[in-house]
Formats: structure tokens, sequence, C-alpha cells
């Protein structure tokens, strides 16, 4: 069997690290979120979504916002990894929709938005990773 061309072979043994890595890396961003629209800027996420003609705005903040919440925490501890991240990743590909659209009504880049995307759609393939309640069937 040939050789693999890799500069450290002996990492492969843990790539179930990089699932882990990404899937906890976009649960504390999701729970962040929804932190804004429970919390910080939950007057401005209101408007925003009033705004966008989606009315009223108050159902749409703590909707999304509960979903991003459960989402996150789900994401998290790695419990329903691949639904969590097929709702999140839903949720950044409209993101990235109205940033392209409207650029000045998310304060993120619409790059940012793209590579939530990645990591979300990614986790629906790569699955929990380690230290998940997921397990392999």
């Amino acid at each position: 069997m040939p050789k693999l061309l890799t500069l450290f072979p002996d990492l492969l043994t843990y790539g179930l690290i990089a699932p882990f890595i990404l899937r906890v890396s976009l649960g504390l961003v999701l729970i962040y979120f929804s932190y804004l629209k429970f919390r910080k800027e939950r007057v401005e996420k209101i408007v925003f979504f009033d705004s966008l003609g989606m009315k009223p705005g108050v159902f749409y903040v703590n909707t999304i916002g509960g979903i991003e919440l459960i989402g996150g925490v789900l994401l998290v501890v790695g419990a329903y990894t691949q639904a969590a991240a097929l709702v999140s990743a839903l949720i950044m590909l409209a993101a990235t929709f109205i940033k392209w659209r409207r650029p000045e009504s998310l304060r993120n880049d619409i790059e940012f938005y793209i590579l939530l995307f990645a990591v979300a759609f990614s986790l629906v393939f790569l699955g929990a990773g380690f230290f998940a309640i997921d397990l392999p069937l």
C-alpha cells in the first residue's frame, strides 16, 4: 500500500477532533446570536425584522432566537448534531442572502455568514465528532 503524502500522518488518527471543534465553535456563536436577540440588541432586532416585512418583529426575534439557542446548546453538547447543523445552515443561508440584498442590515460581514454556513453544512456530513452524545450506528 502506498504511503500517504501528509506532513503529520499520526494526527490523522485524531480526525474526529475537527468536527468537535467546528461543532462547539458554531454552537457558541449561535448561543451568542440568541443572547443578542433576547437581551443586548433586542429592540434593534425587533426593528430589523419589522423592516424586512416580517411582522410582528417580536415574534420572529423570539422564534429565531429560540431556534438559535436550542440549536447552539444541542451543538455544544453534541446531541442531534446533524439536525441542529442543518437548521443552522438554513439560518446562515438566510442571513447570507439578507446581507447580500441589504448590506447595512446585519453587522457582520457576508464572509462571516458564508463561513458559518459552510461549517454548519459540513457538520451535516461529518457528524458530531469526539465528546458528543450522538453516536454513529
